[in-house]
């Protein structure tokens, strides 16, 4: 019985004496390529511009790279002067709606996503690579 009890204390202090910083080196590269592709976000190209009256205002036409599923009021608020009111841009770098009047028509800012008008909000519009946002001065 002496000899199990010393044989077991020998093999406890051997495992107790090992050195407890050993990792195995591949669960480690594996863990440091996980936390690194989740830390990179796909970037993806699209192009905006703004139109009045379908003529393009000059200096507005921008190639922007972007997280893909960025929203597009929130790149909008990023790369031009936005004035909102209720929910709804009233004006992109200072270029205003316009509300009726006896004189003139009213003009919105509405806006196309390749080429077919939106008809979800800015705030609703997820961007993919390649997308073309043409913002729209129209009028009423």
């Amino acid at each position: 019985m002496k000899k199990l009890l010393l044989a077991l204390s020998l093999s406890l202090v051997l495992f107790g004496c090992a050195p407890a910083d050993t990792v195995d080196s591949a669960s480690v590269a594996e863990s440091s390529s996980v936390a690194i592709s989740s830390e990179v976000a796909e970037t993806v190209s699209v192009s905006i511009s703004l139109t009045d009256g379908g003529t393009v205002i000059a200096g507005s036409e921008k190639t922007i790279e972007v997280e893909a599923g960025a929203n597009l009021l929130a790149v909008m608020k990023e790369n031009y002067t936005i004035e909102e009111a209720d929910g709804f841009i009233t004006a992109i770098d200072g270029q205003t709606q316009v509300e009726q009047t006896a004189d003139t028509k009213a003009k919105y800012w509405l806006f196309d996503v390749n080429g077919e008008p939106s008809m979800v909000g800015a705030a609703d519009v997820a961007l993919q690579e390649g997308d073309v946002i043409v913002w729209n001065l129209t009028e009423m």
